[in-house]
């Protein structure tokens, strides 16, 4: 079937509904010859006379009024398609599925939604909490969390923020394994280390202009954070901790922050989306809500 399929099919009900070519060709501000020869192009292709025309007159035929039945339907449902689309454009609702690390998740997320779901009742939140990379657009996700630079054409990355990675731990650990003054001391420690970001059991460290690096023999390995931080303030050791989970504990004393003028390099979170999709009015909402959850959760 030809790609004009479709829009000659409705060329053929503006002709019926004229009920002239002439006036047909008025109403959709074409040439009458290339109205005419678009029909006979259909009829053609179609292998029959749907409208049979004089110099004066033109009647449709039985063939092309069992064709115009089609037509008509398939007019009605294009119509409903775009309707469809507009409503979805303009009505804050629907599934709104998004994907955002388990730290994020439980440190960020999780005191907000609630306000949010309440505000926009028609939305039905689809949360995953997830430790790995995610296809946004195969596995059908509006939008995600994602700490790091985007590696995906297809996708938009608008920035929340920046999240800075702190030493940190307890200070019954501090009290029996002795303070650390100087960073040369950090590899006499007991280290934990959070898979994704230490996988190479080699630890950088930068202060204003200076790094120190070396390489240690972790005491345990987790790919999550929210586990990672429960085994600091328990005491199992040292950590690099990602500051907006740690606020909490400092202020309780579950956790103190080791050499404070020592990290990671600060990395930046992003909201990730495919392209266009911020136009549906559940996802640019929820975009701009995260935005002001961000700014304040990482002080911007």
């Amino acid at each position: 079937m030809s790609d004009n399929d479709l829009n000659d099919m409705m060329l053929f009900i503006a002709v019926i509904d004229a009920g002239s070519f002439t006036l047909a060709a008025e109403r959709l501000m074409i040439p009458k010859a290339n109205l005419s020869r678009k029909i006979s192009r259909l009829e053609a292709r179609l292998g029959i006379t749907l409208i049979e025309r004089t110099t004066r007159t033109q009647n449709i035929t039985d063939a092309g009024s069992k064709y115009l039945e089609h037509c008509r339907r398939i007019q009605q449902e294009a119509e409903l398609a775009q309707a469809t689309i507009e409503e979805m454009l303009n009505k804050v609702g629907g599934t709104l599925k998004i994907g955002a690390s388990v730290g994020i998740g439980h440190e960020i997320l999780k005191a907000e939604l609630g306000q949010f779901m309440m505000m926009y009742p028609d939305i039905n939140m689809r949360l995953e909490l997830l430790n790995r990379r995610v296809d946004l657009i195969e596995e059908g996700f509006d939008l995600v969390i994602r700490i790091g630079e985007l590696d995906d054409s297809r996708l938009v990355a608008k920035r929340l923020g920046q999240i800075n990675r702190k030493l940190y731990a307890s200070s019954d650990y501090l009290d029996k394994n002795g303070k650390v003054s100087a960073i040369e001391q950090v590899a006499l420690h007991d280290f934990l280390f959070m898979n994704s970001v230490q996988n190479n059991e080699h630890l950088t460290l930068i202060s204003s202009n200076e790094e120190f690096s070396c390489k240690l023999k972790p005491k345990a390995q987790v790919d999550d954070f929210s586990i990672l931080k429960q085994l600091v303030i328990d005491g199992v050791g040292i950590a690099v901790l990602p500051d907006y989970m740690c606020q909490a504990s400092l202020d309780k004393g579950e956790l103190i922050t080791v050499l404070p003028k020592w990290g990671m390099p600060a990395v930046d979170v992003y909201a990730l989306y495919p392209k266009n999709r911020i136009r549906i009015p559940k996802v640019k909402i929820f975009m701009n809500y995260i935005q002001d959850v961000f700014e304040r959760k990482l002080c911007i």
